[in-house]
């Protein structure tokens, strides 16, 4: 089947941009679109399939990568390479070789998402049959064995995350699972990893070898040549296996679905918020402030001293002032509501209860200090007594030194005017 090249199929350069892409691709399809060509539905349908899959393959950075990496051996398909390698040396097994996978790279190696027999989904089943089988028989452990043999790529009915056997048995009367999901089956070749050794590649027979020093270079290049066969096999499977999930119906409905379930579970939070917003708001504006909660400042200014005897200070003589300044935080404020919103926050709440706490303690030392002169001796009335004499004492003496710092002051000016 002729290829035809993807750059050339948009018209577009080898370094053409996202937007040169996207001109090309509106420009072919309202040419190719089979809306538009009643008159050739057929021809129109395959060029339009085409002309898409090359759009959605370009126009991804790491699906471009690949193409352009592997261009020539995806154009060439099948036409340059046969299904299945050359047996494995000591066995009559040949395999599927890395660049017959290269066809499978593009949508016209099947026809339509049906379940004809060149269709997508009877296209691939085979395929990664075929990959599982080769697989099967170089497996060495029945874990292994029982994991591939559960792979199942089912068909048009069968869901992303439903048993696929199932979902094709409850079409046609069976029912019967084999506990694996498509999504198993497609989180296995994505992440797939061979059990061939690619023995068939080597280049030079051990036996050949004319000394153990001419061995191990044969060795040594036979091993280098098998590992690097086997990275190249291994990252083909997996880039297959990525680029048959991206256009499989079935896994677009499923991803469709997940953004449609989290759109709705994003707007009905986005629902709750508003309504705890709502009742918020609502409860604020009908909360009726306690008395406990109310700070007197005045009588908190009198018992502190801050006020005159039975006057007013000045700064609070004007009510719409005081209202306007917090004593207990030390803080002024330009309107009502930063002062009402000021009174509601946790850092003044935690003060006035520390005033408050500080308070109740000054209160009940004084009551302690009271109880005990209350129930004092006269021993201790006189150790009082003796204690006002030591401090009168005192006090003459600071009397004393004052009133001969101040003749030394004196001294000191005459002799200056002198």
């Amino acid at each position: 089947m002729t290829r035809t090249c993807y750059y050339e199929l948009l018209g577009v350069e080898r370094n053409a941009n996202d937007a040169d892409l996207k001109k090309a691709y509106r420009r072919l399809a309202l040419v190719w679109h089979p809306d538009k060509n009643h008159g050739n539905v057929e021809e129109a349908t395959q060029v339009f399939a085409e002309i898409k899959e090359a759009y959605e393959t370009l126009s991804d950075p790491q699906e471009r990568s690949w193409y352009d990496d592997h261009r020539e051996q995806i154009l060439r398909g099948d036409d340059a390479v046969t299904d299945y390698g050359q047996a494995d040396m000591g066995t009559s097994t040949s395999y599927m070789q890395t660049e017959s996978l290269m066809r499978y790279f593009s949508a016209t190696s099947f026809r339509g998402f049906g379940d004809t027999p060149d269709g997508f989904f009877a296209v691939y089943r085979e395929l990664f049959a075929r990959l599982r089988d080769e697989e099967l028989q170089q497996s060495s452990t029945e874990s292994e064995d029982d994991l591939l043999l559960n792979l199942n790529f089912g068909g048009t009915h069968t869901h992303y995350d439903e048993d696929a056997a199932y979902a094709n048995g409850r079409t046609r009367g069976t029912g019967v699972g084999t506990g694996s999901t498509l999504r198993d089956f497609y989180n296995f070749w994505t992440t797939f990893s061979t059990c061939k050794s690619f023995g068939w590649l080597d280049r030079y027979r051990l036996s050949d070898a004319d000394n153990r020093q001419v061995r191990r270079l044969m060795e040594k290049e036979n091993r280098r040549l098998r590992e690097k066969a086997r990275r190249e096999f291994v990252e083909t499977v997996q880039n297959l296996a990525t680029w048959v999930r991206k256009r499989d119906p079935r896994y677009k409905s499923f991803v469709a679905l997940k953004q449609q379930q989290q759109q709705m579970r994003e707007e009905e939070r986005v629902r709750r918020l508003a309504e705890q917003r709502a009742a918020a708001a609502e409860d604020a504006s009908t909360y009726v402030c306690q008395a406990w909660e109310e700070v007197d400042y005045t009588s908190m200014l009198g018992k502190h001293g801050l006020l005159g005897d039975g006057a007013e200070s000045p700064q609070f003589a004007h009510g719409e002032l005081e209202e306007l300044v917090c004593v207990i935080c030390d803080k002024s404020f330009k309107t009502a509501a930063q002062k009402a919103n000021h009174e509601k926050s946790k850092k003044h709440l935690k003060v006035v209860r520390e005033a408050r706490r500080e308070m109740l303690r000054e209160e009940r030392q004084m009551a302690k200090m009271q109880k005990q002169q209350m129930q004092g001796t006269p021993e201790d009335e006189d150790s009082e007594a003796q204690d006002f004499d030591s401090v009168a004492q005192d006090s003459d003496s600071v009397a004393q030194d004052s009133d001969s710092t101040a003749q030394l002051t004196d001294s000191a000016e005459e002799d200056a005017l002198a």
